[in-house]
């Protein structure tokens, strides 16, 4: 076989080249556009480019597919006027949210993710490649099973952020490091759509954080995190032959826990209607960005909590910025007890429910029955006619008030006393006739200036949510 020199190799080849116009209705979820890929490409890349007057007006998205698998997507929800999406691959690099590999020869698809549109509009796409010396393509294998500290205890962290690989202002490196200055103990960076992150975590594992291996589906229908996953999960549920339900399967199928996101956060909310709620491991009760949206965010939790299905309660900044603003880390965290500091301490302990979302307190919650059993959160006691003891442990900084809710309701309320770095303890009993469920929420004080006496709370006065306890009949 004759040998192509470098002064021998053809300039890149258009492989595809096609413009095409897309109205409102009928809606298009998606949009293939398939092409060849010859032997002996060094790069293949994808742009795509089309004009919106407002922000609002249309939103297109593109990902590459090989005929292995997924290849990147490339996203740039913020821009406006003339928009010019670049995504390319070759075997040891790529672009921001591109995933490096062989580039096998056949049939790829470029996948046009028509995510929003209100007006017509017309792109145009454009692949080619790229010929030149073809290194072997080098796996970038994830240290999954480092471990930070090998003790149990409770750590803090983010489960929701973004770099460049997605739609974040910082890069990989740079979004790992402001974790690490917001003093956290794990971060899970969930770009939309891709896993490209991962490659770029890789080199960064270290003794001081964990990095879990996350991804955000980012649905026509809702927004979803997967956390604790070994590969791409197929993120393109808006099709016939692939749900969230299907996906939701999928994460599990790899030890993932599947988590909503947002779920009020209007057309960015959760409207996947046919979900089956006993395939989600966790719920955003607290986002930092949602405002009001988050009362919302906890009624549905106590809803689901109360027809029975067990989803844990986690918190999110959904940072695309980690220094500045509400977006800048650290101002919200999720507390999780687990058996050590690594990924698969923390995914478990996700898992287990053992967890306290805070924008500062820290919070220890169990219950005891007469026999001395001790129930942690998620955990039960059983109801033997004996009144059950709640007992809470809480450090803060700032003098706040306790509310106890059970199944949903208001139970009760209690004074906290600033402490600084000691702990206060409180305690608190009730003797339901059935089975209930009781949880935290710790908020600073407000005086309401028309509900004067009144014990006032919203989205802006809390301070901590833990998860909950169960009593149940016998």
């Amino acid at each position: 076989m004759e040998t192509i020199t470098q002064t021998q190799l053809p300039p890149p080849q258009t492989l595809l080249d096609v413009t095409c116009h897309l109205t409102p209705e009928p809606r298009r979820h998606y949009v293939d556009h398939c092409f060849q890929v010859p032997a002996n490409a060094s790069r293949i890349g994808v742009r795509v480019s089309f004009h919106k007057q407002e922000r609002s007006d249309a939103e297109l998205f593109v990902s590459l597919h090989a005929p292995n698998g997924f290849r990147g997507n490339r996203m740039d929800p913020g821009a406006h006027g003339d928009v010019v999406l670049d995504l390319w691959v070759s075997p040891t690099d790529a672009s921001p949210g591109g995933v490096p590999g062989a580039l096998p020869i056949g049939e790829w698809r470029a996948q046009i993710d028509v995510e929003r549109l209100n007006t017509d509009v017309t792109y145009r796409l454009t692949v080619y490649a790229e010929w030149g010396d073809v290194p072997e393509a080098v796996d970038v294998p994830y240290p999954a099973d480092h471990v930070v500290k090998a003790e149990a205890g409770w750590y803090r962290g983010e489960l929701h952020a973004h770099s460049t690989e997605s739609d974040g202002k910082y890069p990989v490196s740079t979004v790992v490091d402001a974790a690490l200055n917001a003093g956290l103990d794990f971060l899970a960076l969930s770009d939309h759509f891709t896993v490209s992150q991962w490659r770029k975590l890789a080199p960064l594992v270290n003794g001081h954080i964990v990095l879990l291996r996350s991804c955000e589906i980012t649905s026509h229908h809702g927004h979803a995190n997967l956390h604790g996953i070994q590969h791409w999960v197929d993120v393109y549920v808006d099709r016939d032959d692939w749900s969230m339900d299907q996906a939701a399967d999928a994460t599990h199928a790899q030890g993932g826990l599947f988590c909503i996101n947002h779920p009020y956060s209007g057309d960015l909310g959760w409207r996947a209607y046919y979900f089956d709620w006993n395939k989600a491991d966790l719920l955003e009760i607290y986002h930092n960005l949602e405002g009001a949206n988050n009362h919302m965010h906890l009624s549905l939790w106590d809803r689901l909590l109360l027809q029975g299905y067990r989803i844990v309660g986690v918190g999110g900044v959904d940072s695309h910025d980690p220094f500045e603003g509400l977006h800048r880390l650290g101002q919200v965290v999720t507390w999780v007890y687990a058996d050590e500091l690594s990924e698969r301490g923390i995914v478990a302990g996700l898992r287990r429910g053992r967890v306290v979302v805070s924008r500062g307190p820290e919070v220890r919650f169990w219950a005891t029955n007469a026999n001395d059993r001790r129930a942690e959160m998620w955990e039960s006691l059983p109801l033997d006619r004996q009144p059950i003891t709640f007992h809470v442990q809480i450090r803060t900084a700032e003098p706040l008030r306790l509310f106890v809710v059970r199944d949903g309701l208001h139970f009760e309320t209690f004074a906290v006393e600033a402490t600084g770095d000691d702990w206060q303890t409180l305690s608190f009993s009730d003797q339901p006739m059935g089975t209930a469920f009781y949880r935290l929420e710790l908020h600073s004080i407000y005086q309401h200036e028309m509900y004067k006496g009144i014990h006032w709370r919203d989205f802006s006065t809390m301070r901590a949510l833990t998860n909950p306890i169960w009593v149940r009949s016998v």
